[in-house]
């Protein structure tokens, strides 16, 4: 290791680098449990480095690569080598700059990697994600996943197969579903209205033949009526149509 890297723990464990090469020398050995290296302005070139050398890593248990100005390329590089980790259980990945093309290209990536089969938490705070949230970004595993502080204002309907996710939203412009709903219930309020949302876009998308395309792949004039009630403000009315979808 090298001189410069703090190391804590048993038998060097908890490594905090100030370099991408004292953070790549850390995943080479198996040992490191705990990689941190935030706030070192490594943008996407230096990302790449390290996602490449997590390809080849098998003992890490949790990555924290906040505030280093990573854009689109190195959040698909992060997301490939994470989604084929093995014992990965928490990311923060927050202050980046991913935006909606590197948030799209990290959920891409996560899935086609093979979906990140141990990742528990995944902190993608204040990355200027939006305005639409990925339908691929959860995983079947994920306990917590914070997207607060961004710019999303729709959410998809698949986040309804996810209802013991923790999802944390604070600080953003949610507008389907609205962040009053959230803001006064939280995301079991929020999940329970995307599952009325979904019935009543499988609903709409069967009655104009278009079998199970998303809302996100639809044109604005083939939104369901729900979500086009949702879209102009009218809660309750969207929540009348979904719940009458649901009975159809």
């Amino acid at each position: 290791m090298s001189r410069h890297a703090d190391v804590t723990g048993d038998q060097g464990a908890v490594v905090n680098c100030r370099t991408v090469e004292e953070a790549v020398e850390a995943l080479r050995k198996a040992e490191t449990r705990w990689l941190i290296c935030n706030g070192r302005k490594l943008g996407d070139g230096e990302a790449i480095k390290v996602a490449h050398a997590l390809r080849s890593n098998t003992g890490l248990r949790e990555l924290s690569l906040a505030g280093n100005q990573i854009g689109p390329a190195g959040a698909a590089a992060l997301g490939a080598a994470v989604g084929q980790h093995a014992r990965l259980k928490e990311l923060y990945l927050h202050k980046n700059k991913f935006g909606q093309k590197g948030t799209e290209g990290f959920a891409a990536a996560l899935q086609s990697g093979g979906g990140a089969v141990s990742l528990q938490i995944l902190n993608l705070s204040k990355n200027g994600i939006g305005p639409r949230l990925p339908d691929n970004l959860a995983t079947p595993t994920l306990s917590t996943l914070n997207l607060s502080n961004n710019d999303i204002s729709e959410l998809p309907t698949s986040l309804a197969n996810f209802p013991d996710l923790d999802l944390q939203l604070d600080g953003n412009p949610l507008a389907s579903p609205p962040y009053t709903l959230y803001e006064r219930s939280g995301w079991p309020a929020i999940h329970d209205f995307l599952r009325e949302i979904e019935a009543s876009e499988r609903e709409s998308n069967a009655r104009m033949g278009l079998g199970g395309v998303s809302h996100m792949e639809r044109d604005d004039a083939l939104l369901s009526p729900a979500r086009r009630a949702l879209y102009e403000g009218m809660l309750g009315e969207a929540m009348s149509l979904a719940h009458r979808a649901q009975d159809v």
